[in-house]
């Protein structure tokens, strides 16, 4: 035993001792209260949810059980059918880049937008729609822009879960409709490329009509990037191959299309939602007002060809809307 100054023997040591064993008990102590209340907490959650499902699980499986009597009505060789149009424009789109170098299309767009608007409509839409901006203004415009992407997915779903099989053949009319929408539009795009606004309101030239300078695809939505501090826009138009394809406007045609087929919420919806695409397109300068009318004369069109020639999946045959048609003309003679 070690001896002070004083000839005492020193007992540092033992107190030391006591005091470490004092703090590995309570350490020890604190684990256990800690382990027990997470213990405690994690019970008492597993019983909340344990509770809540017994009485939700009817619910639950009720609405499982109307989504299959949904999908029981939905036939996959109808289905695939009714897609084929939509696959062959993306198949077409995708391909851009080899089709415009094996069939020579045309690189360098037409000009000429401007010129058929101002004859038109004596101005410039979009011009005067986009003098006053602001982030509000702007957060507007890219909402339904964001939208457009998966508008096609959620408009199915909403078709599908009314639970209603009148529902399923509009499911198959409307993929028809929107894919030969699509299709006729990009061939319309290949043949004639159009500069939209930002394009042609930017646009450096040399003297041999080269291409020096130009705004960025994704036009005012970079203010959106730049207030997000992420390229969100500017990787979404930087992907798309083909750069001049103003003309007609597939952002407008798209809700177009769901107007013509019982747009969800109702018609007034429907007809602000193609109101809010337009403006969106003319403010942005992504689109002038008659590549918006070309969207929506395009969709008629196909629209009339479905009503009037031939789509398969019309509830009445080809030879009764004739003879419906032509006892209608006969009455008016």
């Amino acid at each position: 035993m070690t001896k002070n100054e004083k000839g005492e023997p020193a007992i540092t040591g033992l107190v030391g001792g006591r005091k470490d064993k004092q703090n590995s008990f309570v350490k020890k102590v604190y684990i256990a209260n800690v382990w027990y209340s997470w213990q405690k907490f994690t019970g008492t959650v597993q019983n909340v949810l344990e509770s809540e499902w017994n009485i939700k699980k009817q619910d639950v499986f009720g609405y499982l059980a109307h989504l299959c009597e949904t999908f029981q009505f939905i036939s996959i060789k109808s289905l695939l059918i009714s897609a084929l149009p939509l696959i062959l424009y993306l198949s077409v789109f995708k391909s851009y880049l080899l089709l415009k170098d094996v069939l020579r299309l045309p690189e360098k767009p037409h000009l000429t937008l401007p010129v058929y608007e101002y004859l038109f409509f004596r101005c410039l839409p979009h011009q005067i729609l986009s003098r006053k901006s602001g982030v509000v203004l702007d957060m507007l415009a890219a909402i339904p822009y964001l939208v457009h992407f998966v508008l096609p997915v959620l408009f199915i779903l909403y078709l599908t879960l009314r639970r209603r099989s009148q529902s399923v053949p509009l499911i198959y009319q409307y993929l028809w409709c929107a894919g030969w929408v699509n299709l006729i539009a990009v061939l319309i795009q290949f043949l004639s490329p159009t500069a939209p606004p930002w394009f042609n309101d930017s646009a450096v030239f040399d003297i041999n009509g080269n291409v020096l300078s130009n705004a960025p695809n994704e036009a005012a939505f970079q203010r959106i990037d730049a207030l997000l501090g992420f390229p969100c826009f500017h990787n979404i138009y930087g992907q798309s191959p083909l750069k001049y394809g103003s003309f007609p406007s597939l952002h407008v045609a798209w809700p177009t299309v769901i107007l013509f087929h019982k747009p969800w919420v109702g018609k007034s919806f429907g007809c602000l939602h193609v109101i809010w695409i337009t403006w969106a397109a003319l403010y942005s300068s992504h689109h002038y007002l008659i590549d918006a009318l070309g969207g929506m004369s395009l969709v008629l069109i196909v629209k009339l060809a479905m009503e009037h020639i031939w789509e398969p999946f019309s509830k009445k045959p080809l030879r009764e809307r004739k003879m419906r048609r032509l006892s209608s003309c006969s009455k008016t003679v």
